[in-house]
């Protein structure tokens, strides 16, 4: 009888215990009839890269690392080359650049320049497709990567969002400037221009989170190799990483801010400074044409042409005209009679044919070499 009152006191202890124990345990409760959560997000892959792509291989080859050990780092900060060879959109190039301020006070130790998120920006979006962002720096339309359905190359992720980051509420894509799957963006993801939302479609927010990532691994990324690493664990490629540094070398030499295909620069003294500093001098006006001399000669007789027909000329004024050629004679007429009073004859040099003037009333000057008259 003892025996039976024991057991049963230890089976009310059980029954008591099993419901708070089983609301303790790891996995959520979900009320008897109740449907499960519409979107878990499922565990992604650590070999999946930001973007969603597969691996194309499983580490970086010892040449290439003992080139990066080789290669001296590029100048940092130098003067910007000529203008026009390497812009990036003032925008874009804006959020690189707060991007990594913000992360050399959060994390010093990292070390992550802004030309090596350039390089990422290059890669992924060529920087949010030449800067179509509003001055917020919000793309003007979404930026999404392939759905990761699974077809060769990108790994299976079913949506973990809801359509929310992506707009697709089946696959999830890629999404933003930056490319981060929503699973990578849950991780990473930052308020980088302090409107207190976390957008990977704003690219100062993207910027910011791809920062976070390359130095969530720890090290010094002004070190090549471990730079080289960090953008590895970005995209599990060889190529990729090699195709990002050498964008960011060339961008850490200096870039040029250019406007973009719809917001400009905002107007940050670093930003206008370097634009004055990469812009060419202006052209420098052209020589005044220097004035002609007179010619010093008598002028050239003019070329008498065969006249053309015109429309009879006016009366002529009561003013005499002088003799000669006018710049536009009227048709030719027989010479008048010489007057009564001349006796002497015309001389015997060439002389022009008779104009349409009337001759003087006097006799003709002789010329230089006369001939006697009979």
């Amino acid at each position: 009888m003892r025996a039976e009152r024991v057991t049963a006191v230890a089976t009310g202890l059980l029954v008591a215990l099993v419901p708070p124990l089983a609301l303790r345990s790891d996995s959520p409760a979900t009320a008897p009839g109740a449907s499960a959560p519409a979107h878990r997000a499922a565990p992604t892959p650590p070999e999946v890269s930001a973007d969603g792509r597969l691996p194309s291989d499983t580490r970086l080859s010892p040449g290439f690392l003992a080139q990066l050990a080789d290669e001296p780092p590029p100048p940092v900060d130098a003067p910007p080359p000529n203008p026009g060879r390497l812009g990036i959109p003032g925008v874009v190039l804006a959020a690189y650049e707060r991007a990594s301020g913000t992360l050399a006070r959060t994390r010093p130790r990292c070390g992550v320049h802004w030309s090596a998120l350039a390089g990422i920006g290059k890669v992924e979006s060529d920087h949010a497709r030449s800067g179509r962002v509003d001055r917020a720096g919000r793309t003007t339309t979404p930026i999404l990567g392939p759905r990761l359905t699974g077809s060769p190359g990108v790994a299976a992720i079913p949506d973990t969002d809801g359509g929310s980051l992506d707009g697709d509420p089946v696959w999830d894509r890629a999404a933003g400037p930056m490319q981060f799957i929503p699973a990578t963006w849950r991780r990473y993801g930052t308020d980088g221009n302090g409107d207190r939302t976390a957008d990977p479609h704003n690219v100062f927010d993207a910027a910011g989170a791809a920062g976070r990532l390359l130095c969530a691994g720890g090290g010094d990324l002004r070190d090549r190799a471990q730079l080289a690493g960090a953008v590895f664990r970005y995209n599990h490629s060889e190529a990729y990483v090699r195709a990002v540094l050498a964008w960011a070398d060339a961008y850490a030499r200096g870039a040029v801010p250019t406007p973009g295909d719809v917001a400009v620069a905002p107007d940050r003294a670093a930003v206008l400074a370097l634009t004055a500093a990469a812009a060419p001098p202006p052209p420098a006006a052209p020589p005044a044409p220097a004035p002609t001399a007179p010619p010093l000669g008598p002028a050239p007789a003019p070329q008498r042409s065969a006249p053309a027909p015109q429309r009879p000329a006016p009366a002529p004024a009561p003013a005499p005209r002088p003799p000669g050629p006018t710049s536009q004679p009227p048709p030719p007429q027989p010479p008048p009679p010489p007057p009564p009073t001349s006796t002497a004859p015309p001389p015997t040099s060439s002389t022009p044919p008779p104009s349409s003037s009337p001759p003087p009333t006097s006799e003709p000057t002789p010329t230089s070499n006369p001939e006697p008259a009979p």
